[in-house]
């Protein structure tokens, strides 16, 4: 059980890390990734003479295949253009005392301890599919939460994996029900940490006013440094005169 203190400790901790844009981008450009693949497939039977139109569950089925292609290269952009560091394997504890990197097939950032890539659900609640990569990036949250089996002094921190989850609208293949951003646990079967975006981006908070501070006002001055240290002043005058 997670307390709602922990649950803080990790949004601060996500926030600290990651910058505020990477996440108000992710808001607006997976929608119209959605969107494009929609489109994509739906008209793709027009684009040439005698195109054939999909049925519906075919065409439900290709359009979530271009839609997460869409959304992974948009998301691939979006780490570069914040400072994401592309992870391509991550330490996974093998047996005692024993670390091995395992390859990562999908796209994910690093920002500092903190991972961060996405992933697709039907239902607000599913975690995230656990195939061998997805297992491998929610083994690093395996200190984030404390284990009956072992001791608190054998957990620590290592990166964090922060899912961005997303939900597309059942009733429009063209439209996403929600996204997410989350953390899961070690074996990906439930989320320690789940929160909408909206609600994640008003955490950041407001940016702090710039105080206008007026420019520094300088008297003019006809001499120069050199005057000034063979006895005058910067007006140009000795101390004689």
């Amino acid at each position: 059980m997670i307390t709602d203190e922990r649950k803080f400790e990790f949004e601060q901790a996500i926030r600290w890390a990651v910058p505020r844009e990477l996440f108000v981008e992710v808001k607006e450009r997976f929608p119209l990734a959605a969107e494009q693949a929609d489109a994509a497939v739906r008209n793709s039977h027009t684009a040439v003479i005698n195109g054939v139109p999909l049925s519906r569950g075919r065409q439900s089925k290709a359009t979530g295949l271009v839609r997460h292609q869409l959304i992974d290269q948009v998301f691939e952009e979006i780490l570069a253009r914040h400072g994401g560091m592309t992870v391509t394997s991550v330490p996974v504890e093998t047996g005692p005392d024993e670390i091995k990197a395992a390859p990562i097939h999908l796209t994910t950032g690093s920002f500092g301890d903190t991972l961060v890539g996405f992933a697709s659900h039907r239902e607000l609640l599913d975690a995230p599919t656990k195939n061998a990569t997805r297992r491998a990036l929610c083994h690093q949250n395996r200190g984030l939460s404390n284990d009956l089996f072992h001791g608190l002094e054998l957990f620590n921190d290592r990166q964090r994996f922060v899912l961005i989850m997303v939900r597309r609208d059942p009733t429009a293949l063209g439209k996403i029900a929600s996204i997410t951003v989350c953390i899961a646990d070690s074996r990906a079967e439930v989320f320690l940490y789940q929160s909408n975006i909206d609600d994640f981006l008003a955490g950041y908070g407001a940016a702090p006013a710039v105080e206008k501070k007026e420019a520094p006002k300088f008297r003019d001055v006809s001499g120069t440094f050199k005057e000034a240290r063979r006895g005058g002043d910067l007006t140009g005058r000795t101390k004689e005169e």
